[in-house]
């Protein structure tokens, strides 16, 4: 964790440590004040790098920061921001969306290579994360309808994004190589639905919703003891929604063993891996030795023992 403190700075130079250090530290910005009374301009802002998403929350007095054409040609690789209003009112000006206000439990999302514009009438408060263009897999997000309006906290997608969010900001930096890997994909796979999907619709939300739980499962599937309540608890969010999401398609317990059975299908049909296969199976998650010779069968139309020669002898 950093933090930096204006307060630590004499009054004469808070504003130039604003303006030249941390407005500048992930993407180039340019703020403004009209007046700076015997240098008391305020500012705190403190950081969690978590891998590739710069996690953030800062808070200010009113002015206005600029990324135009001038930030914009010195921007490296394209980010998002993630930026939810927790004080404050901004009002963002973006080219496709023109000025909308956001207050506190709306959240908008701006993209570096694009022109943007905050305007903080007040003392202002903001978590944001930062989103790497490489970490989001789809195309022509950054043309998003969504890009620059405001969007709410409480329902559809948004609700989604903002309960991951919250998830990620407890984890230490350190376990962006464990368990904190599957949030910070779930988070990218949501802020592409906010992106790429209709905002606001249930869908959108379920949608949201499937991608992070689908995440968590893929990363986890050595838990035994994996389930909807594990996932929900996991994304700050019930197991009624859990349940919800995967009602349009298939099951949760479905898309479960479906990946169960992949991982271990994979593992068979290396040949460097030499472990038995009721070894392979509960390192998988599936301990019920009896289930799993079931599942397995039913889905390979063989058992694991003679897929795994058949694979061998195909090689």
């Amino acid at each position: 964790m950093v933090v930096h403190d204006l307060s630590t700075h004499r009054r004469s130079d808070r504003f130039e440590v604003w303006r030249e250090v941390i407005c500048r530290e992930f993407t180039p910005l340019t703020p403004e004040i009209e007046s700076i009374v015997d240098g008391g301009f305020d500012a705190r802002v403190e950081l969690r790098p978590l891998g590739s998403t710069n996690r953030a929350v800062l808070e200010s007095v009113g002015q206005r920061i600029a990324h135009g054409e001038t930030e914009v040609a010195h921007t490296g690789d394209g980010v998002y921001f993630v930026n939810i209003q927790l004080a404050g009112i901004c009002r963002v000006r973006t080219e496709s969306a023109g000025a909308v206000n956001v207050v506190p439990g709306q959240f908008t999302v701006v993209d570096t290579t694009r022109p943007y514009w905050f305007d903080y009438e007040g003392p202002w408060r903001v978590m944001s994360y930062q989103v790497p263009h490489s970490c989001l897999a789809h195309s022509g997000l950054s043309q998003a309808p969504t890009i620059g309006r405001p969007l709410d906290t409480g329902a559809g997608t948004g609700l989604a994004l903002t309960s991951i969010m919250k998830a990620l900001w407890e984890l230490a930096p350190d376990e962006s190589t464990s368990s904190g890997v599957h949030l910070e994909r779930a988070f990218y796979a949501t802020v592409a639905a906010v992106l790429g999907e209709t905002w606001g619709t249930a869908a959108a939300s379920s949608s949201a919703i499937t991608a992070a739980a689908t995440e968590y499962i893929r990363t986890h599937l050595g838990d035994p003891d994996l389930s909807v309540s594990v996932v929900a608890r996991a994304l700050s969010v019930s197991p009624r929604t859990v349940h919800y999401a995967f009602s349009k398609g298939a099951s949760f317990s479905t898309v479960l063993r479906e990946h169960r059975l992949a991982a271990i299908a994979a593992a068979l049909r290396d040949p460097k891996n030499s472990a038995g296969i009721s070894r392979i199976a509960v390192h998988h998650g599936m301990i019920d030795a009896s289930a799993f010779s079931r599942a397995f069968r039913q889905k390979y139309s063989m058992s694991a023992r003679d897929y795994r020669a058949q694979a061998r002898f195909s090689a």
